[in-house]
């Protein structure tokens, strides 16, 4: 696994911050030449600083996962990966690595089955990030106010119905468009996710130290959060199994 080389300006949402005067992009590459050289905790230590400076972006998740895949810590790989999957689900290395990290945790845990029409939807998204998507969304939105201005100002009846048809179909792709942009959109908002950091935690019953045992979870697990109580969050895997977690033991994705 190679860390992404390309520049950093381009990669990452940038704010106006810097880190022990360096800019994002100066700490971006000496972590790549850290990762390089097989010093990777060096390079988890320039990322890091970079996220915790408030910048982020697909590129940087990515390389941060590598580099704890690389140390053997499965969960913050895969933690880190998921959070580059938000931002460019497309990426076919990503998605690799995301499915080697996974073969490697200690959990095998089977996915509910669910219509075919829902994983279908889910591979049309996996296909667009959210400013691609956005962006086709606005460009479909120009072409049908084109093709309903020439409807409108068109004096043949032959380039009416033309217009009428195109504007018909662009709106239909509009309208599709927009159903991904809003579910993409609340995808990558949404803070119900999470990653098993601890390496062994007890998931219980119930939200108390002293209630029985539900099952056992490693580090690497994606579960979803469906309740809280203080200290505790009740908790959902892919599978459907429900318990209670100490909120310390997964970190959201």
């Amino acid at each position: 696994m190679m860390p992404r080389l390309t520049s950093f300006a381009t990669l990452l949402l940038l704010v106006s911050v810097s880190v022990n005067a360096q800019s994002p992009e100066q700490i971006f590459q000496q972590g790549n030449g850290y990762y390089q050289q097989g010093n990777f905790a060096s390079a988890i230590e320039c990322y890091e600083s970079i996220l915790k400076s408030g910048v982020t972006g697909g590129e940087l998740c990515f390389n941060l996962g590598n580099a704890y895949y690389k140390q053997g810590n499965m969960g913050k790989a895969i933690l880190h990966y998921e959070r580059a999957m938000r931002l460019m689900p497309g990426d076919d290395d990503l998605r690799h690595n995301l499915q080697l990290a996974n073969l490697l945790i200690v959990d095998k845990i089977d996915v509910t089955p669910r219509l075919f029409i829902w994983d279908t939807w889910d591979a049309i998204k996996a296909w667009f990030s959210l400013s691609g998507i956005s962006w086709t969304a606005y460009a479909l939105l120009m072409l049908a106010a084109g093709a309903v201005a020439a409807v409108i100002l068109a004096r043949r009846y032959t380039l009416r119905k033309i217009g009428m048809i195109a504007a018909l179909s662009i709106g239909l792709f509009l309208v599709f468009a927009a159903a991904i942009l809003i579910d993409k959109a609340r995808d990558a908002g949404r803070s119900d996710e999470a990653i098993v950091l601890a390496t062994i935690t007890t998931i219980k019953n119930s939200p108390d130290a002293k209630s029985s045992d539900a099952f056992v979870l490693h580090a690497g697990v994606k579960v979803r959060f469906i309740d809280s109580v203080n200290e505790w969050v009740k908790i959902r895997l892919a599978d459907g199994k429900v318990g209670w977690m100490e909120r310390s033991a997964a970190e959201q994705i």
